[in-house]
Order: C-alpha cells, then structure tokens, then sequence
C-alpha cells in the first residue's frame, strides 16, 4: 500500500501496521491525525539539513488504517495551501530515489 507521500514498510504484527510518511518540521499531519480521530504511534523521524520536510516512521491499528490513508491524501492538499508547493514533487523524487537504491540492493 503506497500513496503519493506514504510507504507502508514490512514488518510482521498481529494489530498493527507500520508506515512511514512525508511531514513538515511543523508537523501538519498531526492536525489532521486529530481532526479524523485516528491514533497514531510514532518512531524515528529522518530530516536532512536544509529540506523542510522530513520522513516520519510510524505505527497504526489495523482498523484505522483507511481513515489513516484518507488523512494522508488530505495531507498533500494542507501542504499546498499552506505553501509547501514542491511537496508533491519532492514526494515523487524521493520516490524513486528510494526504489533506486532498493534495485541496487537486491
């Protein structure tokens, strides 16, 4: 399962689900997570100097992952009006640079 700024990542729980996302450094996910009622566990968080955005590792019950998903689209739209017009673009970029590098190590 893959939107245009989410990835879910492979790891085995019987109730959960692990994504990772792309936020900004003030967090504009969160207001939606609220907004939707869908609780959100988070992990690491990478961010590279200089960038404004950052990938968030996360974990969501099962049951809330279409709510967790709708939000997330949402997300790209929050980002545009609030000025973030490259989000879709770096998205896509960072994107292919991941599978990129996935290609080159299997």
């Amino acid at each position: 399962m893959e939107g245009l700024n989410y990835w879910e990542l492979k790891k085995f729980s019987l109730r959960k689900k692990y994504f990772a996302f792309v936020d900004t450094g003030g967090y504009l996910a969160d207001q939606l997570f609220v907004k939707h009622k869908v609780r959100v566990d988070y992990g690491q968080e990478y961010a590279m100097p200089d960038c404004p955005y950052r990938v968030i590792m996360c974990s969501v019950a099962k049951i809330d992952v279409p709510e967790f998903v709708q939000t997330l689209k949402e997300l790209e739209n929050k980002m545009i009006l609030f000025g973030h017009a490259d989000y879709p673009e770096f998205c896509v970029d960072l994107k292919g640079k991941i599978a990129k590098t996935r290609a080159t190590l299997e």
